[in-house]
């Protein structure tokens, strides 16, 4: 790329803000007439909304709307502003006109008539317009806002990122412009309302590249090359996931799913490294922080939908800022949306990402099965000493060029991008990936071939085109995914949890967790042979009472019922699917110890009775209200039965 290609964006942008500068000087005199029509000062006609209607008299505070005791704007600059009504004084509305303060004085003059003889003409002063009404530009204010209608930024504002109209066609704001592409032709519109929706002003970031690109100069190419000279478990499958991933991240707003990206690599891998290759791919577009907050993020990222970078989030460090950052990468993946304290105390509102997320780390700090399968991990080993140098990357033009890359490759309403994305994700489906997994890798290889295209692909062997995609059924089948692999559904997790975690009123016992108890109850080794437990079952049935949980054999779950009803034991395990013998572990629905011993979990506030409940295959939880009332800790309580040596033997997904 040449210095002088990467200069036609700046010139462009320049052209722009020029142009806004002649409209701010074309705030003419208030004494002067406006339009083509000449309107005098105070004579406009008025519109639907009770604003100056007359061409060439538009005012340049457009109303947006009203929610509770606000009042939404765009000033003269094109801001959003939301305004109580107390802003609406002489110094409020003065700031709002601040890039043509001339038109509240044309709008609504405040006349003054001097006193005395005009020396030149010798008659009398003419009057001449001194300043402007407050009270009627407020009051024009107030009712178009209440004619516009009730509008929530929280819902209609978009800020800068990718976004789609109605139609499906893609939209880009770039913070003072939007972008779109019709037939591989970039056009820009004003920001401001479009089908309803906000696009404010805001500070500008990197703009599409409006000249043609050839594949000589797709910057993916040299960035995939690049890539490939780090040092990675899977040589040919993870540059390919990190560029899909730049391009997942540079229209993330306008996918429906945006699945993140895990780095993980010890020192020496070329983490830092990497991660500078990707600030200069987006420069200010990109989010990025090695220590900060859930809150610091959306605060930070208000409505934009801009990518995010955060390195160091280890499983060691705070567990609950650990756990809010992962939420927001969870619901920011799905766009779905989130609560966070409003500006006063027991005040909340609602808020919305939809930004792709990168995190590096050491090691991994991802638990749950919802987490991974929203991400790709893309291990690092060390670097080879010997292994030439990455090659730069130019920052002025790469980002740019990117982006007009993902932009034409969406198509008209968004069907070529969901042409190639059904392609890899009927791939994936052959290759054992449910859903989720088809929408995180599916989303990153159909943006990797947007941004190679065909040709490019082609010719540096990654197998990217039609009729190739078959071939990611192999490299990214499920099985051999670790993150696939390890990632377990809701219902195990919460069991190993129970039968993992340290037991704390057991601390001066030679056994501390619940699973370690039971292991010592068997009589029979794993050949089937006879052995003598060394622990007896008084003993395990009085600690695990202790520790809040009950344990019982399967005749001692259906004795009850026998004496009862008179039946026989046969009759009363046959009618509530248990095997003849075994054990089953009690877990109270309701426990402060129960939720002692899961604190710190996702289960710890009682969501462990629904977990366990979740599990489908039949006869491993027992909770048939005739035989789940068992006396645990002096006390009878509805429980969860878990048949455990068929919760062993069941298949882990």
């Amino acid at each position: 790329m040449t210095k002088g290609k990467g200069n036609v964006v700046q010139m462009a942008k320049a052209q722009r803000e020029l142009d806004r500068q002649r409209k701010s000087r074309e705030d003419t005199t208030p004494m002067t007439p406006r339009g083509p029509n000449e309107v005098l000062a105070g004579q406009w006609s008025a519109d639907m909304y009770g604003m100056p209607s007359d061409p060439g008299c538009e005012c340049p505070v457009e109303c947006i709307g009203f929610e509770g005791a606000y009042k939404y704007v765009i000033d003269s600059s094109g801001q959003f502003r939301a305004m109580k009504a107390a802003d609406f004084n002489q110094v409020g509305i003065q700031d709002l006109f601040s890039a043509t303060p001339n038109y509240p004085k044309w709008m609504r003059p405040r006349w003054h008539l001097p006193k005395g003889i005009d020396e030149t003409t010798g008659k009398p002063h003419k009057p001449i317009i001194k300043s402007f009404e407050a009270d009627q530009i407020k009051e024009d204010f107030f009712r178009a806002c209440a004619r516009k209608g009730f509008f929530s930024p929280n819902d209609k504002m978009r800020g800068r990122g990718a976004w789609t109209f109605r139609s499906g066609n893609l939209v880009y704001h770039s913070g003072d412009a939007l972008w779109i592409c019709e037939k591989g032709r970039f056009k820009t519109l004003a920001t401001g309302v479009h089908e309803n929706m906000l696009y404010p002003r805001l500070s500008a970031l990197s703009e599409p590249w409006t000249e043609a690109i050839t594949p000589d100069e797709n910057p993916a190419k040299k960035l995939l090359e690049t890539f490939r000279k780090w040092n990675w478990t899977r040589p040919e499958v993870d540059p390919v996931l990190l560029l899909g991933w730049i391009g997942c991240a540079l229209i993330g707003g306008a996918l429906e799913w945006r699945p993140a990206v895990l780095l993980i690599g010890d020192r020496a891998t070329g983490k830092s490294t990497l991660q500078q290759a990707l600030r200069n791919i987006f420069g200010d577009t990109l989010f990025r922080s090695a220590d900060t907050t859930a809150a610091g993020i959306y605060q930070a990222m208000a409505h934009d939908a801009r990518p995010v970078a955060l390195d160091e989030l280890e499983p060691d460090s705070d567990p609950r800022k650990l756990d809010n950052v992962v939420h927001l990468m969870r619901t920011s993946a799905s766009g779905d949306i989130g609560r966070r304290g409003g500006p006063t105390k027991g005040e909340a509102s609602e808020f919305q990402m939809r930004s792709a997320f990168l995190f590096s780390a050491i090691n991994n700090p991802l638990r749950s099965a919802q987490d991974m399968s929203r991400v790709a991990v893309l291990r690092l080993m060390p670097l080879n000493l010997n292994q030439a140098k990455p090659d730069p990357v130019d920052i002025e033009t790469t980002g740019s060029m990117m982006l007009s890359l993902m932009m034409q490759g969406w198509g008209d309403n968004g069907a070529r991008f969901a042409d190639t994305l059904q392609r890899f994700k009927r791939a994936l489906e052959q290759g054992g990936h449910g859903g989720r997994g088809q929408d995180t890798y599916g989303v990153l290889l159909a943006c990797a071939a947007t941004l190679l295209g065909d040709e490019v692909a082609a010719e540096i062997g990654v197998p990217l085109g039609p009729d190739e995609e078959r071939e990611w059924s192999r490299l990214l089948g499920a099985e051999t995914l670790p993150e696939v692999e390890d990632a377990k559904p809701n219902y195990r997790q919460c069991v190993d949890q129970i039968l993992t975690a340290v037991v704390k009123s057991w601390r001066n016992a030679s056994r501390n967790t619940i699973g370690q108890t039971i292991e010592e109850l068997r009589t029979k080794d794993e050949d089937g042979n006879p052995v003598e437990a060394p622990l007896d079952r008084g003993t395990a049935k009085r600690d695990l009472n202790i520790a809040g949980f009950g344990l019982f054999n399967t005749h001692e779950i259906v004795a009850g019922v026998m004496r009862q009803e008179r039946i026989g034991l046969d009759e009363a395990l046959a009618r509530y699917n248990l095997p003849s013998f075994g054990w089953v572990l009690a877990v109270p629905n309701k426990s402060t110890k129960v939720a002692e011993h899961l604190v710190g979990s996702d289960w710890q506030h009682g969501a462990w009775k629904d977990a366990l409940r979740q599990c489908p295959i039949d006869g491993v939880m027992i909770t048939n209200s005739e035989i789940n009332n068992r006396r645990i800790d002096g006390t009878m309580t509805r429980c969860t039965l878990i048949v455990l040596d068929r919760y062993h033997g069941a298949p882990e997904k």
